[in-house]
């Protein structure tokens, strides 16, 4: 977990801890060497700093591991959030890819089984295995890899070109990308009907 931090936060939770196990060493062997009475009278302040410092420590721990935003909603919406790579800069435009048959597509998206990992009311299915294709352009969007129809075609012909956070990487099958140019954009052109 630690690798996964940032220097500062590496920097700011061993600062805290430093100075909690500073202040424990001290209070086990200098100032009872110095003071064989201690805490003495002063036992309700030797308490409320210790309280403090454990407080601060937990603080810090917690403030300065937290997960990244969007990590924590993917976790919340499907279970434990795999831990995804950057994406990769957007790909160079490609040719904007031939117009496909919504119609066509939909019955290929019905006979390839698509409906059984996706959710996507056009289809009616309600799959929980793979991304809401009802999201399709918001996914596209932050995925920042051309249109959404580029990032439908590349979604189906490369689906590990870009994972949606919160959903692991290699479940969805390689193979669709052997349907040809033809299906593929027909397959798109359903799943974009609705998104412009």
């Amino acid at each position: 977990m630690l690798s996964a931090l940032s220097t500062g936060h590496k920097i700011g939770i061993l600062v805290v801890a430093a100075v909690f196990i500073g202040f424990a060493l001290a209070c086990s062997f200098l100032l009872p060497s110095l003071r064989p009475e201690f805490p003495g009278r002063r036992v309700r302040l030797f308490v409320a700093v210790i309280v403090l410092l454990t407080a601060g420590m937990l603080t810090a721990v917690i403030a300065l591991a937290r997960e990244p935003k969007e990590a924590r909603g993917a976790e919340s919406a499907s279970g434990p959030a795999t831990t995804q790579p950057a994406p990769s800069p957007a790909p160079a435009p490609a040719p904007a890819p031939s117009a496909g048959d919504a119609a066509a597509g939909k019955a290929l998206f019905a006979a390839q089984g698509c409906g059984s990992c996706h959710t996507f009311k056009p289809a009616g299915s309600n799959g929980k295995v793979g991304p809401d294709l009802d999201k399709l352009a918001a996914d596209a969007a932050k995925a920042n890899r051309g249109s959404v129809q580029q990032y439908a075609t590349e979604s189906i012909k490369d689906p590990n070109a870009y994972v949606v956070p919160g959903f692991p990487k290699g479940v969805m099958p390689t193979t669709f990308g052997s349907l040809g140019d033809k299906k593929i954009a027909d397959l798109v052109a359903f799943l974009t009907s609705g998104s412009k």
